[in-house]
This record gives structure tokens, sequence and C-alpha cells, in this order.
């Protein structure tokens, strides 16, 4: 029901002043004690959930910190390994080359050795022992 403020006196006037009044101080103190409580639950909110961020952040430093050392280690490992193989290829290049050598030798003195004509070595050890015979009989080296 719709009031007419026109046909009211200055007491009602005041009056409704009054209860329109209180209703905006009840209405501005809810207000006030809403903020206050979302104010407060922020606030424990933030209280929780701070030190939780801080520890979490706190264990991902930890654990790029240790990333970061096992990449340097990976790294150390990798060069080592890569100076091994190339001490590798060292050594198997001298092998390779030591082989070559001693085949070519082993070559040469098979060649000098087919060379040689036995018939003839056979030969020349008999006249040999033709000749230390008599000279072992004549110094008293013979029987």
């Amino acid at each position: 029901m719709a009031k007419n403020y026109a046909e009211m006196t200055d007491h009602d006037l005041l009056v409704e002043m009054l209860k329109a009044q209180e209703k905006d101080a009840r209405r501005g103190l809810l207000a006030a004690v809403s903020g206050f409580t979302i104010a407060a639950v922020f606030a424990i909110a933030f209280a929780i959930l701070i030190p939780f961020a801080i520890n979490s952040l706190n264990n991902i430093d930890s654990a790029l910190k240790d990333c970061t050392v096992m990449v340097e280690n990976a790294q150390v490992t990798i060069q080592q390994a890569q100076t091994t193989l190339d001490g590798i290829d060292t050594m198997t290049s001298n092998v390779n080359s030591v082989v070559v050598d001693n085949t070519e030798s082993v070559n040469s003195a098979l060649t000098e050795i087919n060379k040689i004509d036995i018939a003839k070595l056979n030969q020349a050890i008999d006249d040999l022992a033709n000749v230390v015979g008599p000279l072992a009989k004549l110094f008293g080296g013979g029987n």
C-alpha cells in the first residue's frame, strides 16, 4: 500500500523518515558485517594458503636446483664418455697400425723364407757337417 506523503502531517513524515533511517542503518550494519565476514574469510584463506604456496615454491626451487645439478653431472658424464670413445678410437687406430705393420713384416719374412732353396740348404748343412766332423776329430772333440 503506497503512502501519500502530501497528506501526512509533519509528525507522521518525521516518523516515516525515522523508520526509513532505521531501515537504512540496519542495512548498512548488515552490509558492514557481511563485508567484515567476507574479509575475515579471505584473511583466513590467505593465512592458510600462503604458507602452503611458499612451501610449494620452495620445493619447486629445490627440485629445479637438483635437476640443474643432474643435468650438469650428465654433461660431465657425456664429456667423459666422449673422451673415452676418442681414446678407444685412437687405441683402435694404433692397434690397426700395429697389425698392418706386423702383417707386412710377416709377409716380408715369409717371402724371404719362400725364396730359400731347401735342397741347397740341406746340401750346405751336409757339406758343413763333412767339414766340421774331421776338424772336431782333429782338435779332440770328436769320437
